[in-house]
């Protein structure tokens, strides 16, 4: 009555449905960032853990990324995370800092963080203690 080896073939099928980020416990695709390795003409060839490794780098960077400005943003009494938070995050970060050599791209003309604005004193301070 069994079918043999077909059945077992069709239980292995199921069983493997799992998508490659769901088996390496990532949030990124790992499907994606292989695809876009592969089009990207990177190198000829590649393993096929590369794109899982490079998912999982990616995720990290971001979470960092995105953790550091929530706290910079909660921090300024503001709900939702600006691009400045995220370029005040990178340069406090020295990891960050580091990969992305402090390049979050940024509007011109737009005003200085107010953290920045405070960071050096005054002159007339300064000239009013060294008189003293």
């Amino acid at each position: 009555c069994s079918g043999g080896p077909s059945e077992g073939s069709e239980a292995k099928a199921k069983k493997s449905r799992s998508s490659r980020s769901s088996r390496a416990g990532l949030l990124f695709p790992v499907s994606r960032v292989e695809r876009q390795l592969r089009s990207g003409h990177f190198a000829e060839r590649f393993g096929a853990r590369a794109p899982v490794y490079l998912a999982a780098v990616l995720q990290w960077v971001t979470h960092k990324a995105m953790d550091m400005a929530g706290k910079i943003s909660k921090n300024s009494k503001q709900q939702r995370i600006s691009p400045s938070h995220l370029q005040m995050a990178v340069q406090k970060s020295s990891v960050l800092k580091q990969l992305l050599r402090g390049g979050v791209p940024r509007r011109h003309g737009r005003a200085v963080p107010q953290s920045q604005r405070v960071a050096s004193p005054s002159k007339k301070k300064m000239t009013r203690s060294k008189k003293r």
